[in-house]
């Protein structure tokens, strides 16, 4: 069987010849522009994706490029481009939607945020300075857990159970009040 492919059935374009470039540049800017049209509305964007897509071919210096697959390299090599700038354009669009609305926030929308999250750290300290004991029961019944699946985790009474979290409220209590009338004196 003979094969299809012999080297006088292949037709080279010598990309390395700047005359030859130019006029390959030349033959396809049209259909390129064309193409890329159909995808991106801007022109002058689609205009400088072929630039960029040409100066590509030219610093990679391929001396010789197959003539029958080069039109084809020539169009895929756009579309690769103009999918990576409307992927770029998604991503800097998602970004400025979201600085914009945060940047939109109302002075008492922002003095919350500020409250809030003093609030938060404020009771995770008063939180982290209760004894062990207290704090580990205290967590468990955050967490949803029962007194009496407490008392079973820990291998202590019910009663205990409820003394470690009443100590623990009363703690918090404490230790919170001036802080939380402080913060409500704002309103």
């Amino acid at each position: 069987m003979k094969s299809i492919w012999n080297k006088e059935t292949v037709h080279w374009i010598n990309l390395a010849d700047a005359h030859i470039f130019q006029q390959q540049y030349n033959l396809y800017f049209r259909q390129l522009k064309y193409f890329g049209m159909h995808y991106i509305a801007d022109e002058e964007v689609v205009c400088d994706l072929i630039q960029d897509l040409w100066l590509k071919i030219w610093e990679r210096k391929e001396n010789r490029i197959n003539e029958a697959t080069f039109k084809q390299y020539l169009f895929q090599g756009l579309y690769r481009s103009i999918l990576d700038y409307i992927k770029h354009n998604n991503v800097v669009r998602e970004y400025s939607q979201k600085l914009s609305s945060e940047n939109a926030m109302t002075e008492p929308e922002i003095s919350y945020k500020i409250i809030k999250a003093e609030i938060y750290q404020a009771v995770n300290q008063v939180f982290d300075d209760l004894p062990d004991a207290s704090r580990r029961v205290y967590a468990a019944c955050l967490n949803g857990k029962s007194y009496k699946e407490i008392a079973e985790e820990f291998n202590i009474s019910i009663n205990t159970v409820k003394k470690h979290i009443n100590n623990a409220n009363h703690y918090m209590r404490k230790r919170l009040k001036d802080f939380l009338l402080f913060i409500l004196s704002f309103r």
